[in-house]
């Protein structure tokens, strides 16, 4: 079980300022607020924090993520927030029932996207608005000396992703047709970076892909859709090792969000 530091340091690397800092500037005192596909909580419990006298609900399909949400919110003696255990397609609200909706890292993992945005828009008030943020993997930036191995990898992610059906890596260039077709009245697109360019930050992310590149779980997928072998995940482990010790290390994601007003 994770310590109270332990989950402040998860926050502070997914938290709601870094994250969902898009849509925070919109969020007015007293404001009833949805977080859709909430996973473990970090950005749910950053909102909360910064709400004043408001309270935020967090929804997942995943009912044991959800549960170190719960975990996460009482360690950090959060009392405005609540839980819910639910699918995003068929959210368990009334019409009209949020001042304001994040929807971070979910449509992507869909394959009809336009159920879930059709939900947000029925839950959310009339003048609301709705926050969406979706990964566009053609936008990834990779620098260092020995960058070839990273590249790789997130080659393989992608297939896998899409032969998997786990998620679409380009979704992030669609949000702003999908919410206008869902019928907002007023739609505004944009898209920005998440960056690792610290020791620190570099350290971290590179430490997890290589866990990730050893993990036997992924060992198995890659070679069950015949789009890579354990040996070269195994070498794609010792290349992220070897730009984690790179001075000239450097990784950012674009992300591509939308603010959608009901």
């Amino acid at each position: 079980m994770a310590t109270a530091e332990e989950i402040r340091a998860a926050i502070k690397l997914r938290g709601a300022d870094v994250y969902a800092g898009f849509l925070i500037p919109h969020l007015r005192p007293g404001a009833t607020v949805l977080d859709c596909g909430c996973g473990a909580g970090t950005i749910t419990v950053g909102l909360a924090k910064g709400l004043a006298e408001g309270t935020v609900v967090g929804v997942d399909l995943d009912a044991v993520g959800l549960k170190c949400a719960r975990r996460t919110g009482l360690m950090l003696g959060q009392q405005d927030l609540s839980w819910v255990h639910a699918d995003g397609r068929s959210l368990p609200f009334h019409d009209a029932a949020f001042d304001a909706v994040l929807c971070h890292s979910v449509l992507e993992t869909l394959a009809d996207p336009a159920e879930v945005v059709a939900e947000l828009r029925r839950v959310t008030k009339r003048g609301g608005v709705v926050g969406a943020a979706s990964v566009e993997y053609d936008g990834i930036i990779l620098a260092g000396e020995p960058s070839a191995g990273p590249r790789r990898f997130y080659e393989i992610r992608q297939q896998l992703w899409r032969a998997a059906g786990i998620a679409e890596p380009n979704t992030g260039r669609r949000l702003r047709g999908l919410f206008q077709t869902a019928g907002f009245s007023r739609v505004e697109a944009f898209a920005d970076y998440i960056s690792y360019g610290t020791a620190d930050r570099i350290r971290a992310f590179a430490s997890d892909r290589v866990a990730e590149c050893r993990d036997e779980e992924l060992h198995a997928a890659v070679s069950r859709y015949g789009l890579a072998s354990p040996e070269e995940l195994l070498d794609l482990a010792a290349a992220w090792e070897k730009w984690r010790d790179d001075p000239a290390a450097f990784l950012a994601f674009a992300w591509c969000r939308v603010l959608a007003w009901r």
